[in-house]
């Protein structure tokens, strides 16, 4: 499939949304909703169920079956994301879908509290890129295996950060672990040219992240040019950039896993 193809959802959809319990992953849900056709299933995955079942409400309509699951990705096996994903698909077959979409949003930022070069907790790091990194690309490849027989109706969205690709001082768990995931990504993509594939950068939203970040961070630096952001009201609404997301992915202009800004040039 050519790369400069636009993306057409209004077709039955099987749509798999990670961190869906606020913030931007509720926001692109909630956007993605709105779009896909009739007997379209959208799964979405996050730990907290109390918010989750108020992402689900906000997808409800009478096209999409919406499938909030309370499910821990940090720690989850790849056979409980399996079954996740196949009793979301119960009484479906891949085929029956037009699309196959995953939307890569699960996240954290890490420790803040640490500098860099003083980072030597190796358990600590695991876990954070179990979550981050490990388990995102091992629920890839389970949604992968699934929908093998039909990949070239799979798209594919990570939800990165312009810190995957220039390194922001007090942020190295998350600068570190956004690049690694972005470049798995990139490789997939250069190696399957029929799956479309985005990494897509949300600029710096206004959620609980930014709070943590102005908080924690032992950077001074890092605290500044966020207290800045706040002050100046120059923070994005998540539903701003989730649109903007959607616009981009629609248009299909982006190359095999091409990491898109917020701020660049449509």
């Amino acid at each position: 499939m050519a790369t400069s193809c636009a993306i057409d959802l209004s077709g039955s959809s099987f749509c798999v949304v990670s961190g869906a319990s606020q913030g931007i992953g509720r926001a692109i849900a909630v956007e993605v909703a709105k779009l896909l056709g009739p007997k379209s299933v959208m799964l979405l995955l996050a730990r907290n169920k109390q918010e989750l079942a108020i992402t689900a409400s906000l997808c409800e309509s009478p096209n999409v079956k919406v499938i909030p699951t309370s499910i821990d990705l940090g720690v989850a096996t790849e056979a409980e994301m399996s079954v996740v994903l196949k009793q979301a698909l119960k009484g479906y077959s891949p085929e029956d879908f037009a699309n196959s979409l995953i939307f890569h949003n699960v996240g954290s930022l890490g420790n803040l509290a640490v500098e860099t070069f003083r980072m030597e907790n190796v358990e600590e790091l695991r876990q954070y890129y179990d979550l981050n990194v490990f388990k995102v690309i091992s629920l890839n490849t389970q949604f992968l295996k699934i929908f093998e027989d039909v990949e070239d109706r799979v798209i594919i969205v990570n939800i990165t950060s312009l810190c995957a690709i220039k390194p922001m001082g007090g942020m190295a768990y998350y600068c570190s672990g956004k690049a690694a995931r972005e470049m798995y990504f990139k490789v997939l993509a250069e190696e399957k040219k029929n799956i479309r594939v985005l990494n897509y950068a949300p600029g710096p939203v206004e959620t609980a992240m930014i709070d943590y970040i102005v908080s924690e961070a032992v950077n001074e630096n890092l605290k500044d040019v966020f207290n800045s952001f706040k002050n100046q009201g120059s923070l994005l609404k998540p539903e701003i950039t989730a649109k903007k997301c959607v616009k981009v992915l629609l248009a299909g202009k982006f190359g095999p896993g091409e990491h898109v800004d917020f701020f660049d040039d449509e």
